[in-house]
């Protein structure tokens, strides 16, 4: 995509909105220095589905600009990847649903059917879940926080705020960034856009790398700290967040895996 200048443009201009957006609720903080109430969550899905590899650049950038204000920390980077990941896999997930539906190959960025409304549900869970178990495992890593809890705020923050918000948003932008000849399958030659692969292979990698990892995250965070769900203060012996981060481990390997070969 770094060949065509309009989308080098749009990666800076969702960094820019990205972060925009980001700054109101800085001070809304749920775990202290790590992470706050982000009811711009939603953008990153959005910027994926419509902009592709340049909404997932988009999206790391802006929150990696986010974390100047306030939340900067040697866990950037997993936010940095988290965000990435959590426009990549909107992306990919969303024209692999498409290509395999039984119900046509539509891959339209937009809702316009209730099926449409139903793989944009799936996406946006999917992808929410996948940032959430990369940025949780790697504070899980470096002792800043437990992984059950950050995972389990991060994917409901971010999936409850894109379905309540997300099927509104989307066909605004849509119309708009089409009239801008703004959507990345209009932007760059049809030899340069990767097709998706009609194997079920990649998106039930992506699916159970995401969702398996949250689960077993999670149940593995709380039978070893002994804590909630609700409690985010690191176990006193960091032993624990290892075993957490090495059960997750392989959940990870099989997204990152899906996701950059489907």
């Amino acid at each position: 995509m770094w060949k065509y200048g309009t989308m080098a443009a749009v990666t800076v201009l969702c960094a820019g909105i990205y972060m925009l957006f980001l700054l109101p609720t800085k001070s809304v903080t749920l775990i202290p220095g790590i992470t706050e109430i982000r009811p711009a969550s939603l953008l990153p899905v959005i910027f994926g589905i419509l902009f592709g590899p340049a909404g997932a650049w988009g999206s790391a950038i802006g929150n990696l600009g986010g974390d100047l204000f306030g939340t900067l920390s040697p866990g950037s980077v997993f936010g940095f990847i988290g965000n990435f990941l959590y426009a990549f896999v909107s992306y990919k997930l969303w024209y692999h649903l498409n290509s395999n539906s039984r119900h046509g190959k539509d891959r339209t960025p937009t809702i316009n059917s209730p099926w449409k409304l139903a793989r944009f549900g799936i996406t946006a869970f999917v992808a929410s879940a996948a940032c959430a178990v990369t940025i949780a495992w790697g504070l899980c890593l470096l002792n800043m926080a437990s992984f059950h809890a950050l995972a389990a705020i991060i994917t409901l923050n971010n999936t409850v705020t894109t379905l309540i918000f997300g099927p509104l948003l989307l066909p605004l932008l849509y119309s708009a960034a089409k009239r801008s000849n703004l959507i990345w399958t209009d932007v760059m030659h049809p030899k340069d856009i990767s097709k998706p692969s009609n194997d079920r292979v990649h998106p039930l990698m992506i699916i159970s790398g995401s969702v398996g990892g949250l689960v077993f995250g999670v149940a593995a965070g709380c039978l070893i700290s002994g804590q909630s769900i609700t409690g985010w203060q690191i176990s006193s012996a960091s032993i624990g967040n290892i075993i957490t981060a090495l059960v997750v481990m392989p959940f990870l390997i099989v997204l990152f895996y899906g996701s950059f070969n489907s």
